[in-house]
């Protein structure tokens, strides 16, 4: 099992740093988590098109993670492919995809004008998740589990495991136990890295930060306590400097380490 990095940034427009999103590689399946702005385009960069997607995992509704996934519909049909697509979040995803598959329903219609072969519209098969087992396809478990991400209700990190690999994705949280306990030595951890004095969107009351995002300071102490094989940093403002994230993580954390760029593979 392998997974690379499709974007490691935030909201805010960074060339260096596309929208959060991951894919996951194992045996015949490929599996994507979270859909920012750019990732599809990254996935292409990978080698994959979007129809060789078998599964996305959107972590919550925030909209940076899930802001291309109509670009990634579109381009799924467009290449032709009508097989049933999955996707997998939080409550409230399936109104969302719903409300998503409605807007992109006149352009559809107007491009199905053209084809020779008449056209449905996209079969998009959504699975509304709570805690525990998500999938079991072809010798790979995956499961959601609940993070602290202040103000959402439901916020969801994903372990992907195979007979002999396990990749733990923390989506955006604050410190959280129960993260701790499904990433404990796992063989990888991708956690987010949110420097809070960087932060400088207007209007923001930063007070909420330590509830929803995790710096790197706390960061080495929750990758102390749960002890990857390596741990990935992700999710990264605009202004983080590699060198000063490695040095604060280092303080406390003593594993291997790796500042996540776009297209990274692991």
């Amino acid at each position: 099992m392998q997974v690379s990095l499709l974007g490691t940034g935030l909201p805010f427009p960074n060339p260096r740093r596309r929208g959060p999103g991951y894919v996951l590689r194992a045996g015949a399946n490929n599996f994507a988590v979270d859909c920012g702005s750019g990732v599809v385009h990254r996935m292409v960069e990978l080698g994959l098109m979007p129809n060789e997607i078998d599964h996305l995992f959107i972590t919550h509704l925030h909209s940076d993670h899930y802001i291309d996934l109509g670009h990634f519909i579109v381009c799924r049909w467009i290449i032709g492919d009508d097989r049933p697509w999955h996707i997998y979040g939080p409550e409230g995803i399936r109104t969302m995809v719903g409300q998503l598959l409605e807007l992109l329903r006149p352009d559809l219609e107007l491009r199905m004008r053209i084809r020779t072969v008449r056209r449905k519209m996209p079969d998009i098969r959504v699975h509304e998740l709570t805690e525990g087992p998500a999938l079991d396809t072809d010798g790979v478990r995956v499961a959601a589990f609940d993070v602290a991400h202040y103000p959402l209700d439901r916020a969801f990190g994903y372990r992907f495991e195979t007979r002999d690999r396990r990749i733990v994705l923390s989506g955006d949280t604050s410190p959280c136990e129960n993260l701790i306990r499904h990433a404990h030595r796992a063989d990888i951890l991708i956690h987010e890295c949110v420097q809070y004095e960087k932060w400088t969107a207007p209007h923001i009351d930063k007070s909420h930060t330590l509830r929803a995002h995790t710096s790197p300071e706390r960061l080495s102490l929750v990758a102390r306590d749960a002890a990857p094989g390596l741990l990935v940093t992700t999710h990264m403002l605009p202004d983080s400097e590699p060198r000063e994230l490695r040095e604060i993580i280092r303080r406390d954390y003593g594993g291997r380490l790796a500042i996540g760029e776009d297209l990274m593979t692991f």
